[in-house]
């Protein structure tokens, strides 16, 4: 995988030597990234760009509105019927 969009505060999902783990992207490191693995178990701090497995950004909240939000009409619909069996 290419390192170049994985920035600091992002998680990856690291296969090193059969071994899946998860972990949060540090910084970069001389032939990858630094790494600090969510499973303290884990003692890998650095990971190489070929084991890296999967990548999601960090990124922030939505924009918020001053607008209220109106409800769709299927929103409040609610079927009280009773159906015969």
């Amino acid at each position: 995988m290419r390192l170049e969009g994985i920035e600091p505060g992002d998680i990856v999902e690291i296969d090193r030597l059969g071994r899946r783990f998860h972990a949060l992207v540090t910084g970069s490191a001389p032939g990858g990234l630094a790494i600090q693995p969510v499973d303290r178990r884990v003692t890998y701090r650095s990971c190489r760009a070929r084991e890296v497995i999967a990548h999601w950004a960090k990124r922030g909240r939505p924009r918020t509105t001053t607008e209220p939000l109106e409800p769709s009409v299927f929103q409040l619909e609610l079927d009280l019927t009773v159906r015969p069996e």
